[in-house]
């Protein structure tokens, strides 16, 4: 039996035992992260997101509920009641009230309307009229006509520049019980969204309010849109009727290919649902890295062992195949590197006619260089320009050192025209290329030759055509592009 007949049999062998043991390994540790993630899921359900729901309901008491008290305060004021009752004669007086209430509660705006005459009074001095027939002022006799004592709504602020806001609209009544107007607060929709963002900062979770039909009030950035219907939204249309259903509850649902948990409550002050939701992803991304960890470890060790025999056998070849086939001065392939590559490609080439162009380019004068600068400074050249090189082609080029100050470079899936354009952008990007850091005003140019493969071609016939490409070139003046056709005759370039 051959040595490389014994080397792959061993080969064979260390890898079933290497595989047996991941394979194990990995099995035990799936079926641990399993069960934890179905233990941690009814956890979440049943216990972190209820208790997260009550949190945030506390929170809201004191941040939603508070206008209402407010409204609910100015509504039994003695003085607002004795003005409208008393004529309405002075509206300096009432917008004095009304803006030492905005500004002693900081509430984003403050308002009355008399019934008696319609009149709709503002914090800032603004007066005007509700009329029934007006859509903007359907609101205020839709309160008139309320059996409850206040409403919430989001509607646009006509004396704020139309600013959206949380009206709570609180009726006034008499001393007799009859209906006077209705006066009460609003809160800048954006002071409500940053309420929500801090919610989604604390608690890490998603946090939305809905009415009783299903529309979305306020949400947070990551939530709902706006104005939408959890009953039209994807994944949660499957429970929005259970949800709206029932004062409190827990569900999930399936959005994007992902599970997602959801808590539910009712605020009887608000008339809205507070949803809780949080992706089960996210609430397993603990335990997903800690399963990660073990199998890294356990993978490692057992990896690690096999990685050191492997090595002691492969490291010596590693190391001479890696000597031969790189240039030590830029790290580049070397023109074993390329013949390696070269014939692979030519291959593949003949067998799928996938097209590639080959690129050689030379340092114009650097015997001059050498000559005046000395060379060590013509090694730096070298290996600016090998460095610039790489940055300016892609990725699926390889870029190889040929010899002296020529390189070559393999432009993979590359037509003519394509490879035209590349080699002129190169062309230029070296021309304008510092040589030294800090530069001191060193500047080289680069002369280049191109031709691209065809099914009838060697390699040793594309390697002469690019050659009379890039000597052309160098006829032309030097620092520019010449390609060589492969469809044309030996002698055509252009």
């Amino acid at each position: 039996m051959s040595f490389r007949s014994l080397e792959w049999l061993r080969l064979r062998l260390l890898a079933m035992v290497v595989l047996l043991l991941l394979v194990g390994f990995g099995a035990t540790n799936l079926i641990s992260y399993t069960n934890a993630v179905r233990t941690l899921k009814e956890t979440i359900l049943h216990h972190e997101l209820p208790l997260t729901g009550s949190n945030i309901y506390s929170e809201i008491q004191a941040d939603l509920i508070r206008p209402v008290f407010i409204a609910s305060l100015m509504a039994n004021d003695t003085f607002l009641k004795d003005w409208l009752l008393g004529g309405e004669k002075d509206p300096a007086q009432v917008t004095r009230y009304l803006d030492a209430i905005r500004a002693k509660y900081g509430v984003f705006t403050s308002f009355l309307v008399s019934d008696a005459t319609h009149r709709y009074y503002h914090f800032n001095g603004g007066e005007r009229h509700v009329r029934p027939e007006s859509p903007e002022d359907i609101w205020y006799f839709r309160v008139r006509d309320l059996t409850k004592p206040y409403e919430i709504n989001i509607d646009y602020d006509q004396s704020s520049n139309d600013t959206v806001t949380i009206f709570v609209n609180h009726r006034v009544l008499g001393y007799d019980g009859r209906f006077l107007g209705v006066t009460g607060v609003g809160l800048s929709i954006d002071s409500v969204q940053r309420i929500v963002a801090r919610y989604r900062t604390e608690f890490h979770r998603n946090v939305f309010f809905v009415t009783r039909t299903g529309e979305v009030t306020v949400t947070s950035a990551d939530g709902p849109r706006q104005g939408s219907t959890i009953a039209t939204l994807p994944g949660l249309s499957d429970v929005a009727a259970r949800i709206l259903g029932t004062h409190e509850g827990q569900f999930e649902y399936r959005r994007d290919g992902e599970t997602i948990l959801l808590d539910t409550r009712f605020i009887p002050e608000l008339g809205w649902y507070v949803v809780v939701e949080q992706r089960q992803s996210d609430a397993i991304q603990p335990l997903w890295r800690g399963f990660l960890t073990n199998l890294w470890i356990g993978f490692g060790i057992i990896l690690a062992t096999a990685a050191v025999i492997a090595w002691a056998v492969s490291s010596y070849h590693r190391r001479l195949a890696l000597l031969a086939t790189t240039d030590k001065l830029t790290g580049l392939a070397n023109r074993q590197g390329f013949d390696d590559a070269m014939a692979r490609l030519a291959r593949g080439g003949r067998r799928q006619g996938r097209p590639f162009a080959v690129l050689l380019l030379d340092i114009d004068h650097f015997k001059r260089i050498n000559d005046t600068l000395g060379h060590l400074r013509g090694d730096e050249v070298i290996r600016a320009v090998a460095e610039r090189t790489r940055e300016v082609l892609r990725a699926t080029d390889l870029v190889c050192r040929w010899g002296g100050e020529e390189f070559i470079v393999i432009l993979r899936d590359c037509e003519l025209a394509d490879a035209a354009r590349l080699a002129e952008t190169l062309r230029s990007a070296i021309e304008e290329m510092p040589v030294r850091r800090p530069d001191d005003g060193t500047r080289v140019t680069i002369s280049l030759g191109l031709t691209t493969w065809r099914a009838a071609d060697t390699v040793d016939r594309l390697l002469s055509r690019v050659d009379r490409a890039l000597y052309q070139a160098k006829r032309d003046g030097r620092n520019c592009v010449r390609l060589a056709a492969p469809a044309r005759a030996a002698a055509d370039v252009v």
